[in-house]
């Protein structure tokens, strides 16, 4: 039974739902998800709920009037899990956190997923994505070196590391709950999930703390405005050719001498200022400057095709558009056609963990608001279709 708006909370039973889990998602009358409000709109309907909702189920219930709480603790005992991702307190106010959910099923699985975590001093603040990337660091890190200003990720990292571990989470508890029959509460944090995908950042922090107070330069330790270098390779970045741009990193002294001979600097083999990695950090404009020297007079194509023949790293810099049409996706499966009954045929992301013996399907698009109120009460609790009409009259139940 998933409450969960927006992204983080949603998209982790979007996922459970991908591997074969039965989703009910309970929306409020209305607009329901504040996702459906979302654009760019494809017919009408958001594209950002297109995305996240498929394999979804969707009763829309007012949770407003205590007729509507007690529906729901009616279908609770039929669910193995409840996610939500409201601001802390807001499930307990309703008679819905974990503990009066718990008096109803004793072993139930329940996963919060919120900002900055339960029962603590940041616990009641708004979080949007932008706000957490703000929080961690993580956009003064992304910001460009000339600009000297931070920047934020383009994607909604924080919503989605949060959401990833939100499905860890509920597939771990399910695995303990088969082994022991116990259900458990989960408590997962935007500010948590996305610091655990900022790299080896924070040890550096540790490590060179003394020097930092000090006043050392953040940005040569990594630390700020990292733009598309990295502070423990050299080269590391992304560098103009004739039509484009290629991405290129190495760590190796046999990927540098190779790269030497390609763009005629063979006589800097023997020089050992860029011997070692260490060396080649130290002088990593100067190498970038040459590099880019030899790719600006290549097409990309071109750039590639000679990279992967010496087997060194490369990646042509795509349009999200290109992308989108590149045929590896057919061959790996990236994307799955399924029928909306408003936006008409849809290509949506498939699940990118392929399994042998039980492989994930994008069956359903996403639901329409409440769409499944008939099926849901009268399979679950056994509700006539004249009972069930009869809450939707009260405005209990409703219907797009």
């Amino acid at each position: 039974m998933d409450f969960c708006q927006v992204i983080a909370g949603g998209y982790s039973t979007t996922i459970m739902a991908d591997l074969g889990a039965e989703v009910v998602k309970v929306e409020p009358p209305g607009t329901g998800d504040t996702m459906r409000l979302v654009g760019p709109r494809i017919k009408g309907e958001s594209s950002f709920f297109l995305h996240k909702s498929r394999n979804k189920k969707s009763i829309c219930i007012d949770l407003k009037k205590q007729e509507g709480i007690e529906l729901i603790k009616k279908l609770i005992p039929h669910f193995d899990a409840v996610t939500e991702n409201f601001t802390p307190g807001v499930m307990k106010k309703l008679g819905l956190g974990y503990d009066e959910v718990r008096e109803i099923k004793e072993d139930i699985i329940y996963l919060s997923v919120s900002g900055y975590g339960q029962n603590n001093d940041y616990s009641d603040r708004l979080a949007y994505d932008i706000m957490v990337q703000a929080e961690t660091g993580l956009t003064s890190l992304n910001g460009l070196p000339e600009q000297g200003r931070p920047l934020r990720s383009p994607l909604s990292v924080a919503d989605y590391a949060a959401a990833t571990y939100g499905a860890l989470g509920l597939a771990s508890a399910l695995y303990h709950h088969d082994r022991t029959g116990k259900g458990q509460y989960i408590d997962v944090a935007m500010y948590d999930s996305l610091i655990s995908f900022m790299d080896n950042t924070f040890l550096i922090c540790d490590a060179f703390r003394d020097d930092i107070e000090k006043g050392a330069d953040q940005e040569q330790l990594g630390l700020l405005n990292t733009g598309n270098r990295h502070p423990d390779a050299a080269p590391h970045g992304i560098y103009k050719t004739l039509d484009g741009y290629i991405a290129h990193t190495q760590l190796s002294n046999a990927m540098w001498h190779a790269l030497l001979k390609i763009i005629g600097k063979k006589e800097l083999i023997s020089d050992q200022s860029y011997n070692t990695l260490k060396g080649r950090i130290k002088h990593w404009k100067k190498i970038d400057m040459m590099i880019e020297q030899w790719t600006k007079e290549h097409t990309s194509d071109e750039v590639v095709k000679i990279f992967k023949e010496n087997k060194l790293p490369v990646g042509k810099i795509r349009t999200v558009y290109e992308t989108f049409n590149n045929a590896h996706n057919e061959k790996r499966g990236v994307f799955t056609e399924i029928e909306h009954p408003v936006s008409g045929k849809r290509k949506v992301t498939s699940i990118p963990v392929k399994f042998s013996e039980t492989p994930a399907r994008v069956n359903d698009p996403s639901p329409s608001l409440g769409e499944h109120n008939y099926d849901v009460f009268s399979d679950i609790l056994g509700y006539t279709k004249e009972q069930i009409d009869k809450l939707v009259e009260k405005g209990i139940l409703h219907n797009k």
